[in-house]
């Protein structure tokens, strides 16, 4: 099926495509070299679908060319369309956002340089919470290794139009991997329980990731937090680039604190609460603050996560 969708301006796909190459997620999709195009393969009622965004807008007229192949089964139109308009943040008007902090000092200029760039969240939640978990304590570029031999040891390989593509492992091949077999992979012993363990609770049915859709923030950190592995700030980062929650602010986390201190000139960096304290007229922009702010050091967040 085809169609197109129209973003809420101001919408710069080029942008959004550009940092993937910077967070090392392209093995699991094809960019063009321009970076008007992207190619996955999501699952959309449960089908596995191959997907091909083409940006033919502009910034403040931006316009997706739509292409949607089921794989295994049959999708509606309109749930497709439901599913690229959650993974691109197209719904989302961030003009307010841009036209509140135009005239803030250290804000401003910030927000005016990453205009137009919207979260690009994971095609689905337990991807998205495994990565982030592996992300935990270790490098971009480790964390990128860990990610791509995982799918390698457990995803799959579908070829569409004489394209391979690589798919995330599911939570049924991820639970019947053993914890030798991510230690192999150079995963931590700890690392391998968690990331299993999770995988189990979710094929056992004692937790219902999808069910998350309906919750607000503050049931899922009650579901999430009694989790082994699961900490304060991996539920922040999932409600971030797994879901798109607009209000979130991971005031712990170090890379935003440098950014804080980068930005407002400050000669320490300032504290968790210190950042809480100053984010209090960020609201209720304070994902999108964030996101920026770590763009402006060219990096995703990295904290050590007391789990």
């Amino acid at each position: 099926m085809n169609f197109t969708i129209s973003p809420k301006p101001p919408f710069d796909f080029q942008k959004m495509m550009k940092r993937l190459t910077v967070t090392g997620k392209t093995h699991v999709l094809k960019l063009s070299e321009d970076f008007t195009q992207y190619e996955k393969i999501v699952h959309i009622e449960n089908v596995s679908c191959y997907l091909k965004i083409k940006s033919e807008g502009s910034l403040e007229k931006p316009l997706l060319s739509c292409q949607v192949i089921p794989i295994d089964g049959k999708v509606s139109e309109s749930n497709a369309k439901m599913k690229i308009q959650q993974l691109f943040s197209t719904e989302l008007d961030l003009s307010p956002l841009y036209e509140h902090f135009s005239g803030h000092h250290e804000l401003g200029l910030v927000l005016n340089r990453f205009k137009g760039l919207k979260l690009l969240t994971e095609t689905d939640l337990f991807e998205a919470i495994i990565k982030i978990i592996i992300g935990q304590q270790v490098n971009l570029t480790f964390a990128g290794t860990l990610t791509e031999r995982l799918i390698k040891l457990a995803g799959k390989e579908i070829e569409v139009e004489g394209n391979v593509f690589q798919i995330f492992p599911s939570p049924e091949s991820t639970a019947k991997l053993t914890y030798d077999d991510m230690r192999e992979l150079q995963f931590s012993q700890r690392k391998a329980e968690y990331i299993i363990d999770l995988a189990r609770m979710i094929t056992d049915g004692k937790l219902d990731l999808e069910a998350l859709w309906n919750k607000s923030d503050e049931e899922i950190f009650k579901i999430l937090l009694p989790i082994r592995g699961i900490g304060k700030w991996t539920i922040e980062c999932l409600l971030i680039f797994g879901m798109g929650r607009p209000d979130i602010l991971p005031a712990a986390d170090i890379g935003l604190r440098n950014a804080v201190r980068n930005v407002w000139n400050l000669e320490n960096q300032p504290s968790e609460d210190e950042v809480r304290q100053l984010a209090k007229d960020w609201k209720p922009w304070r994902t999108y603050i964030t996101y920026y702010l770590w763009e402006s050091l060219n990096q995703m967040p990295e904290v050590v996560d007391h789990t």
